[in-house]
Formats: C-alpha cells, sequence, structure tokens
C-alpha cells in the first residue's frame, strides 16, 4: 500500500508549500501555523530572535528563488478578522537580516494572500493568474547557501506576545532550470511547529515528513485528530529529557515533567511539509544487526553481544517464565561489536536459575523517532506512520513500514485511551484505521497532557537456554586464602581462555583501607593448561593494616568477549612482620642457603619455608621465631632438578591469618662448556643434563652420535682423524 500513499501526496506538491500541505489539498480541512498561542511566551514558533529548534527554516542555494506568501487573522478563533500588524523578516545562514522588516497587511499586495484557492495554486510567477502575488528573495549567486529563515513579530516588537493566525501562507523554492523556474519540494522544515485547527471539533488530516539522525525518512499522518492548538516535535527520547530511557518515553504531564528537571516534548529533529528533498536530505542506510548472542564470562556475569552495521539505539529484553520478571536495556551502541553486561538476575535482581528457558528479544531502532504532542484534546482514528525512504535494506529485502508504540500509564484517565494505556509490542497501521487513539484530553491549559508515541524500523527476536557451565566460562579472578604476602605482596591468581588476546585483558586491584598495595606487579604466566591461560600477579605491599579488603576486577575486552568481567574479594591482615631484610638466598654445589633477618616479630611467630612445586607451594621446614632484631637462615638439601628454585615464607602467628614473604628465585651460576680428548676418551664439562655429539671422519662423513652428559666417556672409535662437534665447539683428533 505504500506506493499509493506516496503518489497521492506527490499530485499536489508540485508547486509551493504550506497551506497545501496542511489542509490536504482541500480548503474545506483545518490546520494553520500560529505564533505566541495563548499569549503564552514559550509558544515562540518562527517570532522574533527565537531559540533554533523554534525557526521556521527555508532550504535554498545561490542563485535559487524564494516565493513568500501570507494570510494573518487575529486570535478570536470564533469570529476571525484580518490582522494588519504582523511584520515578517528573511534571515540567511549566518543570521543577517535579508529582506524586511516588511508589514504584512491586507492592502500590500506582493506578498498577501487573499483565499484559500491562491495559496493551493501558488505563486503567480510559476502558475499564472490563479496564484497569489508573492513577495521574492533571489539568492544572491555569491551568497551563502543553506538554511534561510523567516521570522515574526505582532508590531514588529519581539515583546508583544499576542496570538496570530496564519490562516493561509506559501513558501516556495524554485530553481533555474535553463528556460523555466522549477520547484523544490521538501525545503520547508522546523524543529518545533505550531499549528491549529481554530476549534476543539475541527480535525486535523495533514501529513508530515520526520528526517531522523540516520537519514530515515518516515512520514505520519494525522488522521484527523481534533488537537486545537498544538505544537509538534520529534527527538529521539520521548515525553521528557531526564530520566531511564523507559521513563523518558513515558506520556506524562507538563508540570510533572518539569518539577522532575526534564524539558517537556524537547524538539531535536527536522520537520517537514513534504518529503524531505533528496539532494540536502539524503536517503540513509538502514542498519542491521549482524550478530546478536548472550555470553556467559561467568556464573553472575554475562555479555550480550549485539554487532550492528551502523551505530544506534537498542532495546534489549530478557523475557523469563514466572516467578521472574524480565529485564530490559535500552541505550545507545556503536557500529560493530558491543557488549551489553547483564549479572544474571532478572528485573527485580533475583538471580535466575541454572536451565532457565530465555527469551532474548532485540529492538534495533533504526529510524527512532518519538512523536511527543502537548495540549491535544482528541484523536479517535490513531496516527498512520509509514516508512518513506529508504525502503529496502542494504540486501534488497523489503522494510515493512513502522509499527507504532506508546506507553501513557502515568495518565490518570486511562478510561480516555482507546487503544489502552499502553503498548510495547507495536501496533501495525493501516492506510484507513490508525494507532494510539485517545479523548477527552488537553482540557487543562495550565497543566496538559504531553503524549508520546513512537516508532522504528528494525526488530529480532531469539531465544536461548540460560546454562551455567563453567567449561563455557571466559574469565576469573580469585584471591587465594594465603593470597595476603609479606611487605612484597598480595598475590592474585586470574586466568582466562585462551580465545581472549592476553593484551585485552585489563585488571584492577584496590584495598579497604586504601594505599596499601603498589605496582606494577610481578607477573607470572602460565600456559601449561590446553584452552586456558593463567596469571600469578604480585602486588607490592605499601603499608600495614590488620581487616584489609582486597578487591581485585578483571576486565576482558577482546572483540570476541568483550568487557567479560570477574570480581575477587578477600579479607585479611597485611604486615604483622616487619622485615629488617626479608627473604634472599644462594644457590651452591649441593644445596640451597636461605636468610631473612626481621626488625619486629610478635610473639611465637612461626616461619615456614615453602618451595614451589609446579603450580603450587610446599612446606619444606620451618624455624621457630626468637625475637625481634634476628637472622635466620635455612638449608635445603633436597633440592630436586638443576633449577632454578622459588622459595617463599609462610609466617604465622596464634589467632591470626597467615602472611607470606616476597618469592625469591635461585639458580646455579652458568658453567661454560668445555671439551678435551685423552687416549680416545673424550671428557665434556658443562651446566646442561645432555649435550648433542657428533663425530665426521676425513671424508665428512658422520661415523658415530650420541648425547651425552658431563664426565669422561670413551669413544667407539678405530685409530685415525676426526672432527667431533660438542654443540658449538668443534675439536679436531687424532686416534
Amino acid at each position: 500500500m505504500r506506493p499509493k500513499v506516496v503518489f497521492l501526496s506527490l499530485l499536489g506538491l508540485m508547486l509551493g508549500e504550506g497551506t497545501r500541505e496542511l489542509m490536504a489539498n482541500n480548503c474545506s480541512n483545518h490546520g494553520y501555523i500560529q505564533i505566541w498561542d495563548n499569549n503564552d511566551p514559550l509558544r515562540n514558533f518562527a517570532t522574533y530572535n527565537c531559540p533554533e529548534y523554534a525557526r521556521l527554516y527555508i532550504r535554498a542555494t545561490a542563485g535559487e528563488r524564494i516565493y513568500m506568501g501570507f494570510h494573518v487573522n487575529n486570535q478570536n478563533d470564533g469570529n476571525p478578522t484580518i490582522a494588519n500588524d504582523v511584520w515578517m523578516r528573511l534571515r540567511d545562514p549566518n543570521g543577517n537580516v535579508v529582506m524586511g522588516p516588511i508589514q504584512l497587511q491586507s492592502t500590500m499586495g506582493a506578498g498577501w494572500i487573499n483565499t484559500c484557492a491562491q495559496a493551493m495554486a501558488g505563486p503567480q510567477p510559476l502558475v499564472g493568474a490563479t496564484g497569489y502575488n508573492p513577495l521574492v528573495y533571489n539568492v544572491p549567486a555569491g551568497g551563502p547557501s543553506g538554511d534561510y529563515y523567516i521570522e515574526f513579530a505582532v508590531n514588529n516588537n519581539p515583546n508583544t506576545y499576542q496570538k496570530r493566525v496564519f490562516r493561509w501562507f506559501d513558501i516556495t523554492v524554485a530553481r533555474w532550470s535553463g528556460t523555466s523556474w522549477v520547484t523544490k519540494p521538501g525545503r520547508l522544515w522546523s524543529r518545533k511547529w505550531d499549528f491549529t485547527t481554530r476549534g476543539a471539533n475541527n480535525p486535523f488530516v495533514g501529513t508530515l515528513y520526520t528526517y531522523s539522525p540516520d537519514s530515515i525518512v518516515t512520514s505520519f499522518a494525522f488522521n484527523g485528530m481534533q488537537p486545537y492548538g498544538f505544537e509538534v516535535a520529534c527527538n529521539s527520547f520521548g515525553a521528557s529529557t531526564v530520566g531511564t530511557p523507559q521513563q523518558r518515553r513515558r506520556s506524562d504531564y507538563r508540570q510533572n515533567i518539569l518539577n522532575a528537571g526534564g524539558v517537556p516534548a524537547a524538539p531535536e529533529y527536522p520537520i517537514f511539509l513534504n518529503d524531505p528533498d533528496i539532494e540536502y536530505y539524503p536517503t540513509g542506510i538502514v542498519g542491521s544487526v549482524d550478530s546478536f548472542a548472550v555470553i556467559p564470562c561467568t556464573e553472575m556475569s554475562y555479555c550480550i553481544y549485539v554487532s550492528l552495521s551502523k551505530p544506534g539505539q537498542v532495546q534489549i529484553t530478557l523475557n523469563f517464565p514466572a516467578p521472574y520478571v524480565p529485564w530490559t536495556f535500552i541505550g545507545q551502541l556503536n557500529g560493530g561489536p558491543n557488549c551489553v553486561p547483564w549479572d544474571g538476575r532478572d528485573g527485580n535482581g533475583v538471580p535466575v536459575a541454572n536451565g532457565t528457558i530465555v527469551n532474548a528479544q532485540l529492538d534495533y531502532f533504526t529510524g527512532l523517532t518519538h512523536l511527543p504532542l502537548v495540549d491535544v484534546e482528541h484523536h479517535n482514528n490513531g496516527f498512520r506512520v509509514f516508512l518513506v525512504r529508504p525502503t529496502t535494506k542494504p540486501n534488497g529485502s523489503p522494510i515493512p513500514d513502522p509499527k507504532v508504540y506508546w506507553d501513557d500509564i502515568l495518565l490518570t484517565d486511562p478510561g480516555n485511551s482507546l487503544d489502552g494505556v499502553q503498548n510495547l509490542t507495536g501496533c501495525q497501521p493501516t492506510l484507513t484505521f490508525g494507532c494510539h487513539r485517545w479523548r477527552n484530553r488537553g482540557t487543562n491549559n495550565a497543566n496538559p497532557e504531553v503524549i508520546n508515541t513512537w516508532w522504528y524500523t528494525n526488530t529480532e527476536q531469539h531465544t536461548f537456554i540460560l546454562n551455567i557451565d563453567p567449561t563455557k566460562w571466559k574469565v576469573f579472578a580469585e584471591i587465594p586464602s594465603n593470597g595476603c604476602a609479606s611487605s612484597d605482596g598480595v598475590t592474585v591468581h586470574l586466568w582466562f581462555s585462551s580465545e581472549i588476546p592476553l593484551s585485552s585483558v585489563l585488571g584492577n586491584i584496590n584495598t579497604t583501607p586504601p594505599g596499601l598495595l603498589g605496582g606494577p606487579p610481578d607477573t607470572l604466566i602460565d600456559n601449561s593448561q590446553p584452552g586456558w591461560i593463567h596469571l600469578y600477579l604480585t602486588y607490592p605491599v605499601n603499608g600495614s593494616a590488620n581487616n584489609v579488603t582486597i578487591n581485585y576486577t578483571v576486565v576482558s575486552n577482546s572483540s570476541k568477549y568483550p568487557y567479560c568481567r570477574d570480581t575477587a574479594q578477600l579479607s585479611c591482615t597485611v604486615l604483622p612482620v616487619v622485615w629488617a631484610r626479608e627473604l634472599w638466598g644462594e644457590a651452591l654445589a649441593t644445596y640451597n642457603r636461605l636468610s631473612w633477618q626481621t626488625a619486629q616479630e610478635p610473639p611465637n611467630t612461626t616461619f615456614i619455608v615453602e618451595r614451589r612445586e609446579g603450580n603450587f607451594f610446599v612446606p619444606i621446614g620451618s624455624l621457630l621465631g626468637r625475637g625481634s632484631s634476628m637472622t635466620y637462615t635455612f638449608e635445603d638439601h633436597l633440592r630436586p632438578g638443576k633449577g632454578p628454585w622459588y622459595y617463599r615464607l609462610r609466617v604465622e602467628e596464634p589467632g591470626a591469618a597467615p602472611v607470606y614473604s616476597r618469592t625469591v628465585e635461585l639458580a646455579l651460576e652458568q658453567v661454560p662448556l668445555q671439551v678435551k680428548f685423552y687416549q680416545g676418551n673424550l671428557y665434556i664439562s658443562g651446566s646442561d643434563d645432555k649435550y648433542a655429539i657428533e663425530v665426521y671422519n676425513s671424508l665428512g662423513q658422520l661415523v658415530w652420535s650420541a648425547a651425552l652428559s658431563p664426565g669422561w666417556h670413551e669413544l667407539p672409535l678405530t685409530p685415525g682423524f676426526y672432527l667431533v662437534r660438542v654443540e658449538g665447539e668443534v675439536l679436531r683428533i687424532f686416534w
């Protein structure tokens, strides 16, 4: 049905913009612009020095021509008469007055429209005698191109707030084609129009067009709404500028919005009387949802992964079976991958059980448009909203016309809502029937309702089962119970999926009281477990305190798993021992010697020496404390392998949690490789366990090879000349 709407609307749009559109090309209809409705200083549409959002703009470029005509009435809607006291002026895009001030009066000739038929026909230079005699402004060939704007004032005084109604008006932009002047519709716009039907029972059947920030054009037909005087604005948020997205989009009373610190029906989008001229308002590309999934990071940390082809606002709703209540997120996301964090709880903060079937609905607000109307009495037929352009997605598939949504639960007259007080699932208008109907509202001019309606162009729905499977978690952090160490630290154990790059993992640690830990930490990376990376981070200690709370938060910001996170917390005591010199040691030929010295220690302290084996430290001996200012020595005669070896002290005292010293690394000094040959025996000396041996004859042929440990070895060779290669050493021998 959409092509019919476009065709019918274009029949009368080839000339002029103004009364023709507001009255839907029929002089029996009602649709007029006005200034200072109810003599209200806030109803400042198109007035002298009005705010940018209230201006009446005309898009024109160098060399084009602007035709203008008006017919002004006084403020008595029941018995209107001609008003000759309104002045107008035209400003260029830089704010300079380039025409006027000009007094609009019935005797002025050019610029005054005598009949509705003249306004419908257009300016005489384009249509002949059936049209009106216009004011003409020729945009200079070298003049600025852009948004010109018209301003009006009663008695040429910006401080005179008296209502005036423009019964008929026309503003036409034309461009010279080389042989004639050709009209350019879609050039007249404002962010906040002020209309009237001059009577509470008079219907408004006009259709307006809005241009969203993502260059989507939608039309909205008022379909016989009976608003009397009303303002029209469109934005991205709704009735108010404060609160959560759900709160902002709800209809409310104007005074409630003001008391909450919000701006009622704040204008944002440009609104046109015709499809905006595509030369200056190009057609956007409807965004698409490239990916939508729920990724478990930990048991209580989920990434709702959304990848968009272009930036836009989304609404994500997680629906659960009773007794859980839905959880909702509304916000602006970037183009490309995004992650909306979810803590595994429903809308009331109750943890959702493992195995729960979750219905996830994603609404992607391409072309999102809110239409908050102030002070509208009756709307028995509802809005008809249609997508004007684009009409297809980038892949060529058609885009359906938008559904219409509303939320009037804050209004205290639910019986006046003909379609119900709320529709968050969407109502589909047709060419005949609209959506969001009401009656008998707006009668309180001191505190009228702000009734909001919204629409957009894309939605997707997905269902998943909440499965808290530890093998699917992505990021972990813990502070082991032995994590409170000595003056050199608190150790955090962090591990994460190998799918997450190490460079994307960010951590933060803090203490209560603050300032007890410093940085950067000593870092140990362990890749021995397939599919996982383990980090051991030891943070240096800057001070001491009892009952310390340590918090560590880790966040993954990789493209595949953005913003997966986990938090670890530990309560402990830092520094019961004050070191004169903390743990140190040396590796000797057959054993390791460890030493430490205390400046102060509590009574009955025990020092347990621990050596690391694999990923864990195990105790290998202990010494009882002997009081302050003491030096201790411990020898490890059972050290395994060839090193290096890692040691630390666990310091225990009765009634307190153990704390740890820093970890020290001991290793034998490197012994240089030495190779000797004597009477058929090869001597090897060095630090390695094995050395590769190769023996070549005088012809360069390999005759023998082996892997030999340091020491004397008899070579199984017959007498002759040979080359012996041991690692990087080459020895010439004759045997």
